[in-house]
């Protein structure tokens, strides 16, 4: 699946989730899941979302070491593709 797909995607779960209002067409991969307003509660909503939207699971641990939304689309692209890499990690 392309990039801009999994973003348009996410930008629709976010708007789903999302504790604080968000201008969806600056949500770009370099924003933060911060400063889409996700707490660490409601990344717990935002991971239950995703999954379903995505068909895949995800663990609380790997959806924290996620930072930005690119890392979240590198993610869901290895996890849909069946891969098991890290991502989110910068090591």
């Amino acid at each position: 699946m392309a990039r801009q797909e999994i973003l348009e995607r996410i930008r629709s779960v976010v708007s789903e989730s999302a504790t604080i209002d968000i201008d969806l067409g600056a949500v770009s991969e370099d924003t933060t899941i911060a400063d889409l307003g996700f707490d660490s509660l409601a990344v717990l909503d935002l991971l239950f979302d995703l999954e379903q939207e995505f068909g895949i699971q995800i663990t609380a641990e790997e959806i924290q070491r996620i930072v930005t939304v690119g890392e979240l689309i590198t993610f869901l692209q290895q996890r849909m593709d069946g891969s098991t890499a890290d991502a989110g990690r910068s090591d």
